[in-house]
This record gives C-alpha cells, structure tokens and sequence, in this order.
C-alpha cells in the first residue's frame, strides 16, 4: 500500500504549519525544510527508518487530519477551521475563570482525548494562546502544559480557554467522547 502524502508536495497545509509527533513528543514549524529536519532527528532518536528528507513522514503524520482532497487519501479526522476556532472561543472572554489546579486538570483530560486537535494549531507559531491571554485581560494565567494544547474539534474552542472558565455548558450538538470534563457534573 502507498504511503500517504500530499496532492501536491509544496502545499502548505491550512493554516500554513506543518507538525509532526512521535512518542508524544510534537514539534512544527512554517517551513518545510525545517520540519522535515525536526522529524529526521526525532526518528534518528527514537531509531526509527528515515525515508527520504523526512518530509514523507510529516505527510503520513499530518494526513488524516486535513481536509479531504488534500492528500492521496480521504481524511479520517474531523476538519476544524481555525477561524471559526478563534471566533467560538472570543465568546469565553469576560467569564468567570477558574483556579489553576482546575484549569490544569481539565487540559490533560482535553489532552488525552480523541476530539483534541493540535493540528494547525501551533500556538507558538500562531500566536492564539497568547491572544486568548490577552482576551482575558491578563486574568488567565500562562501555565505550562498550555503548550501542548490545540482545540476540540466537538465544540470548536481553543483548550486553553475552554479549560479554564466556570459554568461553560456543553455545546448543542457537539458529541464529547466518554469522560470528556464538559459532560461531566461538577462538584
């Protein structure tokens, strides 16, 4: 069977950021050549076989994620636009937020979930973390597993945001996966 890759090998994906993962580690970038030279140094790590520039990996990583039509292969995760991401989550600001502890807690379980999206969400390359700080007005706290963060593809939030407001009701119309904190009772 062939490999997945790109329609068009100098594509840039939605959003313009190309990401890669391995043994939970995630890293991306803007540029192709800088990628496919993050993702040949994690697999030479980890011992792994390096096809070509490492750029074949990126695409087979990348894939299932982006829109249909994209790639050589039909897309098997739900395609999230980040505009209608920044949009959903500009309606958190103002509310009231809660203790870090929660906030933590309720990243990891966003972080271990199968609607978590990271890609086309580098909040490093991006700037969306640090605009969902500033929409709080400096109130939300930086925490460092923010990072790793993306946004959930359910109800179209970023996690960062999401994660720390009180009294958010589930979404009408998203489908939360088992154990998921929005459909959970709180205490």
């Amino acid at each position: 069977m062939a490999v997945v890759r790109f329609k068009y090998r100098n594509a840039s994906p939605p959003g313009g950021v190309y990401e890669y993962s391995l043994n939970g580690e995630t890293v991306s970038d803007r540029s192709r050549i800088e990628i496919s030279r993050k993702a040949t140094r994690m697999r030479i790590q980890a011992g792994l076989l390096v096809f070509g520039d490492g750029f074949p990996h990126v695409m087979e990583y990348m894939c299932p994620s982006l829109p249909n039509g994209f790639c050589t292969a039909p897309s098997t995760g739900k395609s999230v636009n980040p505009a209608e991401v920044k949009r959903q989550t500009s309606t958190l600001f103002g509310m009231r937020l809660l203790p870090v502890d929660e906030i933590e807690r309720r990243e990891e379980i966003c972080r271990n979930c199968p609607s978590h999206q990271r890609r086309g969400f580098c909040p490093t390359c991006t700037g969306l973390h640090q605009w969902v700080y500033n929409g709080f007005r400096g109130q939300r706290p930086k925490i460092p597993q923010d990072i790793i963060c993306g946004a959930c593809a359910e109800d179209l939030f970023l996690v960062v945001a999401s994660a720390s407001v009180a009294d958010l009701p589930p979404t009408p119309g998203a489908n939360y996966p088992e154990g998921c904190w929005r459909i959970q009772k709180e205490a």
